[in-house]
């Protein structure tokens, strides 16, 4: 009879770890469906971001749009989860950097170009766009190095050969500025390549090389009105009062124009 108890309870045991392996392999089997649920949700929201053209930079763009001061602490945690490679991170900083020069917040844009120019330092656009955000908030000998490093990659940057020689008038450096400009006439034709070449002529007292360098100016965009403006006071200095006062008609004429316009 103590044999019997003893197999009945090993029965019993037999019973409850059969419903023991039932219920493991139940839940196992849901788990299996839940899981497989959870990978097709996951392949359809995928294929859904693939065709609208998301990704995961994309959200990243527009979460830090609205909260770019965490944007340090928001790479390191999504480059844990996502392992951004460092170009996705160099777009993210150009892209929040341009977002803030775009409305004028040159100071803010800074930090994300220096982080820019750290990943990506033969990159002569991430030097060039530093370069104008510098140049923004006033740091023109700082601005001038990274100009300077934008032509050492690309020795025919319009953009950097130009702001540049900008620079180098703002700091009455006329000689260089004029390097700039004479380099730039040579590759392209533009208005205010001349009109700013004219002011480093007269910088220099050169006052008939401005005046040439201004009539260029005009040629190019006669509807400018301080291109005459210009020309009629460095005239006037000339002593050529009739040439004066045939610039400062047009001067008043366009003036007249822009106001019908309105």
């Amino acid at each position: 009879m103590g044999n019997n108890s003893i197999h009945e309870h090993d029965n019993s045991l037999d019973d409850i770890s059969a419903t023991e392996d039932e219920l493991i392999g139940q839940s196992m089997n849901e788990k299996s469906q839940a899981d497989k649920k959870k990978k097709k949700k996951k392949s359809q929201k995928q294929s859904e971001n693939e065709r609208s053209g998301y990704s995961t930079t994309f959200y990243l763009h527009a979460m830090l749009l609205f909260g770019g001061r965490i944007l340090h602490k928001a790479l390191n945690f999504y480059n844990s989860l996502f392992e951004l490679s460092s170009q996705e991170k160099a777009k993210i900083y150009r892209n929040i950097s341009t977002h803030y020069a775009n409305k004028g917040h040159h100071e803010r844009s800074l930090d994300h170009l220096k982080d820019w120019v750290k990943l990506e330092p033969n990159n002569h656009e991430a030097h060039y766009q530093l370069g104008l955000a510098l140049s923004a908030t006033g740091n023109s000998a700082s601005a001038i190095r990274c100009f300077e490093k934008v032509l050492k990659l690309n020795p025919g940057h319009k953009g950097g050969i130009y702001h540049k020689s900008i620079l180098f008038v703002k700091m009455k450096n006329f000689e260089q500025a004029l390097e700039g400009f004479k380099k730039l006439c040579e590759i392209t034709e533009n208005a205010k390549v001349y009109y700013n070449m004219g002011i480093a002529y007269d910088g220099l007292n050169q006052v008939d090389l401005a005046i040439s360098s201004l009539e260029k100016a005009v040629e190019l965009d006669p509807d400018e009105i301080k291109y005459h403006q210009y020309l009629g006071f460095l005239n006037v200095r000339n002593d050529d009062h009739k040439k004066a006062a045939g610039y400062f008609t047009k001067v008043m004429e366009l003036e007249r124009e822009r106001d019908d316009d309105f």
